[in-house]
């Protein structure tokens, strides 16, 4: 690939091309056009890092299979790898100093600010998490995780699904609520043996704790109160 000065787009179909040029890369998902501010500061990124760093940009709505790779986190958002391919930081609902950051953290090393943790008055939701972002979303997280894994055509799975809602907001600072869709994400389903589903496992210190299989919210219910501690 010739030496790039300017953001590509790319799709499902050439990520994978894009991530093997051995170069880091800062992916930026979006839906619609990315207004003027955000794009001058892709673009002078990208011009200033010239041979150091891609920067590509893919529609979230047209190609769900990186979206979903890379958690379907709210856009414009961005993923940064480095030049192995792993993520190196992600983040959500960025602006221009958004980019600047990652760059900068991407290529230099220098920290980037903790983010502050958004409030609503719907409290917590669960989560997405994909084979990428399973690390560092439940095996590294200090609070216990309950996964649910599921998949769109699961018929119970979307039966259970309110009363997952439901304990996301009641046990949010205690319990992390999580969802994995198990046709998506097909390595994490592996490790950890899930054959059927709804299948749903606590993590704590980055351990399967406990198990429930099936949509019954009486044991589920039980099972996290067990960790909300």
């Amino acid at each position: 690939m010739p030496v790039l000065d300017t953001p590509i787009t790319t799709d499902d179909q050439n990520l994978k091309k894009i991530l093997s040029q051995q170069l880091p890369v800062m992916l930026v998902f979006h839906r619609g056009d990315i207004d003027k501010p955000l794009g001058d500061a892709l673009n002078k990124e990208a011009k200033k890092n010239s041979g150091n760093l891609l920067i590509a940009r893919i529609h979230a709505g047209e190609n769900p299979q990186s979206f979903s790779k890379y958690g379907e986190p709210p856009t414009p958002s961005l993923v940064t790898l480095t030049n192995r391919g792993k993520v190196k930081a992600d983040a959500e609902s960025v602006r221009p100093a958004d980019i600047r950051n990652h760059v900068r953290h991407l290529l230099e090393d220098t920290p980037l600010a903790k983010p502050q943790e958004k409030q609503s008055s719907g409290g917590k939701r669960p989560i997405q998490v994909t084979d990428a972002t399973f690390r560092k979303e439940v095996l590294k997280s200090k609070q216990p995780v309950l996964v649910d894994f599921w998949a769109q055509w699961c018929g119970p799975c979307h039966q259970i699904a309110p009363y997952i809602e439901q304990l996301a907001k009641e046990y949010g600072g205690k319990v992390k609520v999580a969802k994995l869709d198990v046709d998506a994400n097909q390595v994490i389903a592996r490790r950890y043996g899930i054959q059927s589903i709804p299948t749903m496992i606590i993590f704590e210190g980055g351990q399967p704790a406990q198990r429930i299989t099936g949509a019954n919210p009486v044991a589920l219910r039980k099972a996290i109160e067990r960790y909300a501690i």
